[in-house]
């Protein structure tokens, strides 16, 4: 008996002991771990636009104001002593910024902060006085918590007796907040903690080690200074390194995109006062125009993305844009630059609504742009040379029309294509990707399909990488918008093959795998809250096929999931193969339970979520997109969602032809594409737009824009289907060369890559032929779609083996060069 207790004892322990190594791994890999070393965190910051306050070496630009406080540079960092409490503060007042400040408490009672905006009044007893990110070391664990020093105390959390009564109203919530078992034990006790503080306006964010602690909106002071503390415990050090700063706002178009002067396409004379101008395309820009050698008066110049009877659209449904400008005659000589109106949600910084992450403004010096096709200038005489008018439109410096073609024997498809390609590159115009014209704010999902996009029709993509940086540092809202930068870091990736670039930023996507709202199943949670406004599924929300939301649901779970694999595989490739181990197993204990909980063996599809008997074709086509259904289910999946119709928005129509092509489902992706109604590619093609809209119809969005580069998916889904060139290793290593015919008769094109273009042209007349050319430096795999009668397979010539997988024919080995096969 005695024994027995011993066993159960030693087991109980073991058990225990597992548990806390598995919990010490899982938060390992759900927060970002800084760097030891010093110099590779210096550099990281550099590599993402950050000025360091620090050298290094020595305190050039900071000074302390109090006559006690000792501060010394120490093997790279700066660490202040001190018998009463001081502050070392920037020499330089700053506004608006992004600022990254790394604390290292003593052991024992300490308190330490980072101010900000803060001010130095040298005759006061408390000479530094302003905001306070907290570091409290106290079992209060308030750390993250916005402090106003010396002034009004507490602002969040509050608390009575140390806040002021305007900030009382917010004790309880801010407190529970503060209680969050997250939020609780954001600090790191006994190591180094990031703080991260952005100040744009009067929106003041902190975040700490990776969790936000603090969103608020405080008007009192917009410029200050920077400052570290020492709390003034005797005999302890405070240390501090990582000091860097970006000052915003940033105008990446400055240094990105170029204005290019367009002729008109055509010139009309509507009457005897207006002269219509059609451009032939809508881009981004505005206009330059003589200015008339006499006259006086008024010349209105409207500007239109929409025609209505032969005029220019002045009431233009939801943001399809429309504006006037109005011009004095007789003012000056030479050259007019004619702006377009400014819309105010266009240069917002902080939104005057949920605190809106901040517009990308472009270029004081360009004046105002907006997208448009045609103008009509109102007020110039008939001899007026409206030949000399031309449109300054922005596009990408680096933009090459001819790194990519694609042509097929279905004319429509072609029309598609130009038009989804054209997309990519009007919206390029911000110098990173935007969500349009109706806010210009970056959101993930639609950055990752412009991202896609982007590689597969230019061949000089830096805007990829810049609008990734620019969204870990201003998140938006959506559950599944944040598994997206994993995909848009592993895209990346794929495609540069610059490993350095992803070990820079690798420990930063740990807060965007959603592990913790994970529970021990592996499955991620919503609460209420989330249920209701964070987890997207699709947008706009009437897009959702009546998905039905509950607290562990399919679509949250398979992002999830995808963003586990992808984090094992990269924390792989930057030498982190503990992480990868923990990220491989984490993803593999979700699979088992996605399976078990989420799958109806009855109806052979995924339901929407534990809870409901619901199933919408998004908790089947995320899935299979993803590769989570088992072979043996894979093809009822698809049978059941070749019976469905475009039951999804045109953001998710990308997941949804992903799953199709990837599954033998080409026929139906293509069928879909090309459909008739008002919920396909070919409605939109043939509607005469010249960009992608953000839904198929007004009728779906009534507030969508017509200039959105996330419903231009076929730009990426026709070069790497239908050609079926992807990258299978990083940098186009090795390729895959899949094609995915369809009922198409023949296709050929040019696919960019980062070592030159891959040339592709296929064709069914006898058999089924493929013509490959690789550039140096790549090999390829060559998987064939299923051929009926066909004998033998050659490459060059020379036969060759082949695998038969599911509706495929893989050929053994690897190629290179010029290929050409032939199926007979």
């Amino acid at each position: 008996m005695k024994y027995s207790r011993i066993v159960v004892g030693i087991t109980l322990f073991l058990v225990a002991d597992t548990l806390a190594l598995a919990n010490e791994t899982l938060a390992t890999i759900a927060r970002p771990q800084l760097d030891a070393n010093v110099e590779a965190e210096r550099d990281s910051f550099l590599s993402r636009g950050y000025t360091p306050l620090f050298n290094g070496k020595d305190l050039s630009g900071w000074r302390n104001p109090y006559s006690h406080g000792e501060a010394s540079v120490v093997d790279g960092e700066i660490h202040l002593k001190a018998d009463n409490k001081f502050f070392l503060v920037t020499e330089q007042k700053y506004s608006n910024f992004r600022l990254n400040v790394d604390i290292h408490l003593p052991e024992g009672p300490s308190n330490s902060g980072v101010m900000f905006r803060c001010h130095v009044d040298e005759d006061a007893e408390k000479k530094v006085y302003g905001y306070q990110a907290e570091c409290d070391g106290s079992e209060r664990r308030w750390s993250g918590g916005l402090f106003d020093e010396a002034r009004r105390r507490w602002i969040w959390p509050s608390t009575k007796g140390r806040s002021t009564k305007q900030f009382l109203a917010h004790e309880e919530e801010s407190q529970k907040f503060f209680a969050e078992p997250r939020v609780r034990d954001a600090l790191n006790r006994n190591g180094w903690n990031r703080y991260t503080i952005t100040c744009i306006d009067d929106v003041i964010t902190i975040e700490l080690n990776g969790v936000q602690t603090v969103r608020f909106r405080d008007a009192m002071d917009s410029r200050g200074f920077i400052g570290i503390q020492h709390h003034g415990e005797k005999g302890q050090t405070y240390r501090f390194r990582n000091l860097f700063i970006k000052e915003s706002p940033l105008i990446p178009a400055s240094e990105h995109v170029s204005l290019t002067e367009q002729e008109p396409v055509s010139i009309k004379r509507i009457n005897d006062k207006v002269t219509l101008i059609d451009f032939g395309k809508v881009a981004f820009g505005n206009i330059v125009m003589p200015v008339p050698a006499d006259g006086r008066g008024t010349v209105n110049v409207h500007f239109g993305e929409k025609l209505k009877e032969g005029r220019i659209d002045r009431s233009p449904p939801g943001t399809v844009r429309y504006g006037m400008t109005s011009v004095r005659r007789g003012q000056q000589r030479g050259n007019w630059i004619v702006p377009t109106p400014v819309d105010d949600r266009n240069i917002q910084q902080s939104g005057r609504m949920n605190a809106n992450p901040p517009a990308v403004l472009t270029p004081s010096a360009w004046q105002p742009v907006m997208p448009f096709r045609w103008i009509e200038i109102e007020g110039l005489e008939a001899d007026f040379a409206f030949d000399q008018i031309r449109r300054r439109a922005a596009f990408s410096k680096t933009w090459n029309d001819d790194a990519s073609s694609f042509d097929c024997s279905d004319e429509t498809l072609n029309r598609i294509w130009d038009l989804c390609k054209y997309s990519i590159k009007a919206t390029t115009f911000a110098g990173v990707y935007v969500d349009g014209d109706r806010e210009r704010i970056p959101y993930e999902a639609d950055a990752y399909l412009n991202q896609l996009s982007q590689y597969s029709t230019d061949d000089h993509v830096t805007m990829a990488a810049r609008t990734f940086d620019w969204l870990m540092e201003n998140g938006t809202w959506p559950t599944e918008w944040a598994p997206h930068m994993v995909f848009m870091a592993h895209a990346e990736w794929m495609n540069s093959g610059d490993t350095k670039w992803l070990q820079q930023r690798y420990e930063s996507l740990k807060s965007k795998t959603l592990l913790h709202r994970s529970g021990d199943d592996g499955l991620v949670r919503s609460d209420e809250l989330d249920r209701s406004r964070h987890d997207i599924v699709d947008w706009p929300q009437k897009e959702r096929d009546g998905f039905v939301f509950t607290e562990i649901n399919t679509v949250v779970n398979a992002f999830h999931i995808e963003a586990l694999k992808q984090m094992a595989e990269m924390a792989m490739a930057v030498g982190k193969t503990a992480d990868a181990d923990a990220f491989a197993a984490r993803a593999e204990l979700a699979v088992a339970a996605f399976q078990t909980m989420l799958f109806n063996e009855e109806t052979g599809i995924y339901r929407d979520g534990v809870g409901t008997e619901h199933s919408s074709i998004h908790a089947n086509f995320f899935p299979l997109a993803f590769g989570l259904v088992p072979q043996d289910k894979q093809a009822g999946v698809v049978d059941w969602l070749e019976t469905k119709g475009m039951d999804c928005s045109v953001y998710a129509a990308q997941y949804f032809m992903d799953a199709l092509f990837q599954n033998g489902g080409e026929h139906k992706a293509l069928a879909l594409m090309l459909a008739d109604g008002d919920r396909s590619w070919k409605h939109m093609v043939n509607s005469g737009t010249t960009i992608t809209w953000e839904a198929w119809e007004m009728k779906y969005k009534p507030n969508q824009d017509w200039n959105h580069a996330w419903g231009a998916a076929p730009a990426n889904l026709l070069p790497r289907y239908v050609l079926g060139v992807q990258p299978v290793r990083p940098g186009w290593q090795r390729v895959l060369v899949r094609p995915c015919p369809g009922d198409l008769k023949f296709a050929r094109g040019k696919v960019p890559s980062k070592h030159g273009p891959i040339h592709v042209d296929w064709n069914r007349e006898s058999g089924f032929k493929l013509s490959v050319d690789l550039p140096d430096g790549v090999t390829a795999n060559l998987d064939l779609p299923e051929l009926e009668g066909v004998q033998s397979v050659s490459v060059n010539g020379s036969a060759v083996s082949v695998t038969k997988k599911q509706n495929r024919w893989v050929l053994d080995g690897e190629f290179s060069g010029s290929i050409l096969v032939e199926a007979n």
